[in-house]
């Protein structure tokens, strides 16, 4: 029942979404700056002092960020505990999740220059090899979703789908399965569409990274909005079917809602409780 952490999976960035993983949480986001350099590995061989750079900037990174934003993190939940309390509009809902999505892009602003620093110092081959492993990871993805027709891809979200709401509820009501099942008929497929995505935006990167006419100004200026202005790589196409799927998603809140009995509502509540005892502790580090 709450929104999905948005994956930017260009660049170093994934270093700094790997927090919020489970039972390991804490274990995690305390241990970003080393975990992080097992991830790092498989895209570039930095050499030592490019590792010390960018070990640096995850720590300071983490620790901005365990001050500044998880105390946003758990105002959200906190919110959306609240509005789940009560009988939420779809418009409600809607703007909520919007709202918590701008914390991601705060933290995209603040390591923009720190990565772009780290960019400057990548030679021509590590600058290859990086485009090269995130094009195999690419290519990767397409091959397994090639792999499912439409109906499997459908019959395995609803699935998840039925897993994740049992188990924020405990067992379903007949009428809570319809609602699920409805509503995952209704969700627009965007795999096609953030892959076009990746792809337009990778395509730039793999530019910048490559013209040697570039200055250092101008290289700078790439890199910054490549890095930030995600959006701008964004096709109408996919923005609306995001659109449809959130309001989608909204409105199944409201609609499950007015379906939950008292146990339900306990046991989400037990599950919010939780989560927010969980982001106390990785505030508290």
């Amino acid at each position: 029942m709450l929104k999905k952490i948005v994956n930017l999976k260009t660049g170093l960035l994934l270093a700094f979404i790997l927090l919020l993983g489970g039972c390991s949480a804490n274990f995690t986001y305390n241990n970003i700056g080393w975990l992080s350099g097992f991830w790092i590995d498989d895209y570039v061989d930095l050499d030592k002092q490019q590792a010390k750079t960018v070990k640096q900037l995850v720590k300071q990174t983490r620790d901005w960020h365990r001050k500044t934003q998880l105390p946003l993190y758990k105002t959200d939940l906190v919110h959306l505990q609240q509005l789940l309390a009560e009988s939420p509009s779809q418009a409600e809902l809607i703007t909520h999740f919007t709202n918590s999505k701008t914390h991601w892009q705060t933290l995209v602003n603040k390591i923009a220059q720190p990565l772009i620093d780290v960019a400057m110092t990548l030679n021509s081959e590590q600058r290859q090899y990086f485009i090269e492993a995130i094009k195999e990871q690419m290519h990767e993805e397409q091959h397994e979703f090639a792999k499912q027709s439409v109906k499997e891809r459908k019959t395995e979200r609803l699935e998840e789908q039925l897993q994740r709401y049992n188990d924020w509820l405990g067992k379903l009501s007949s009428r809570q399965v319809s609602l699920i099942t409805a509503a995952n008929e209704q969700h627009l497929s965007t795999f096609e569409l953030w892959q076009e995505y990746k792809k337009t935006r990778l395509n730039v990167l793999a530019d910048t990274f490559s013209d040697p006419s570039f200055s250092d100004k101008q290289f700078v200026e790439n890199m910054r909005h490549i890095i930030t202005q995600r959006h701008a790589f964004m096709s109408d196409a996919l923005k609306q079917a995001d659109k449809q799927n959130l309001a989608l998603y909204a409105t199944l809140l409201v609609d499950l809602r007015a379906t939950l009995t008292a146990k339900q509502i306990e046991k989400a509540n037990k599950k919010f409780n939780e989560m927010i005892e969980q982001m106390d502790d990785l505030i508290a580090g």
